[in-house]
């Protein structure tokens, strides 16, 4: 029996995590692993769209993608804000001519406390940034990738998505809400040739986890990570990095979580 050709592509192993030419979108890329994200893919080539709330934490990003010789520019505005955040993407692809890859990252913590003690706002805000501005930031650019017939989506959710933490409750729920919304997309974009796929982080040292945390937490919860070290934000940016490269071209539905042995499924 004669085998099937196999089409392999048009990519080398040398240039597939290269990213030149790719136009990449990053919300919240002010700090933390939006920010490590946008340095990593500047460096590898692409043109990192720098958005966040807070315009200085933007211009510090912006400072570091020029440091690495990258190329970038920034987008001020709440991702919530469905209106404001659909022209904002519509702009930069009729800059641009598309966006090739879009990073659900902008995120908030304002639950760290027992359940009898969340509030409606606790719940409305983190569902408003983490679901509600991702779902409506993901539908503005997807009718463009389905008409280029290519798309990377990576959505940041978080181990508390996957294995739950205590005295979370929102930030929980708005997590695995995110889990879900990147299976369903995942089936649905795939006849398109649009990847979606989860980062799911666990313990990770950042300016969310060092604001709400005390110091003393981090000496605790080190002793039951496996590997015997909290992850970096640059632990985090390069599976962010992979799930928007030609190396994941295969891959869709998926959560990556980088944890340090934390959850093991």
């Amino acid at each position: 029996m004669q085998r099937p050709a196999v089409d392999v592509g048009s990519q080398t192993e040398d240039d597939m995590g290269n990213m030149d030419g790719k136009i990449c979108v990053i919300t919240g890329a002010g700090s933390g692993i939006g920010r490590s994200s946008a340095v990593l893919l500047a460096e590898r080539g692409a043109t990192v769209i720098v958005h966040d709330l807070s315009e200085k934490g933007a211009n510090e990003t912006l400072d570091l993608i020029k440091e690495v010789k990258g190329r970038g520019e920034i987008r001020i505005g709440d991702v919530s804000d469905v209106a404001l955040m659909r022209g904002l993407l519509g702009d930069i692809e009729k800059k641009h001519g598309s966006i090739d890859v879009l990073i659900n990252n902008a995120g908030t913590v304002n639950d760290f406390c027992p359940l009898e003690e969340v509030t409606e706002a606790m719940f409305e805000t983190s569902m408003a940034v983490h679901v509600r501005g991702s779902l409506f930031a993901t539908q503005a650019v997807v009718p463009g990738m389905k008409r280029r017939k290519y798309g990377k989506i990576v959505n940041m959710s978080s181990i508390q998505g996957t294995v739950g933490n205590p005295n979370g409750a929102t930030y929980n729920a708005a997590k695995g809400a995110l889990l879900a919304m990147t299976k369903g997309w995942a089936k649905e974009f795939g006849p398109h040739n649009i990847m979606v796929n989860a980062v799911a982080p666990g313990p990770t040292i950042s300016p969310m986890s060092v604001n709400k945390l005390a110091p003393e937490y981090f000496e605790e919860r080190k002793k039951t990570i496996p590997i015997g070290r909290w992850g970096t934000t640059q632990d985090m940016a390069y599976a962010v990095a992979f799930l928007s490269s030609p190396e994941s071209d295969f891959v869709t539905g998926q959560v990556l979580s980088p944890n340090g042995g934390c959850a093991i499924t």
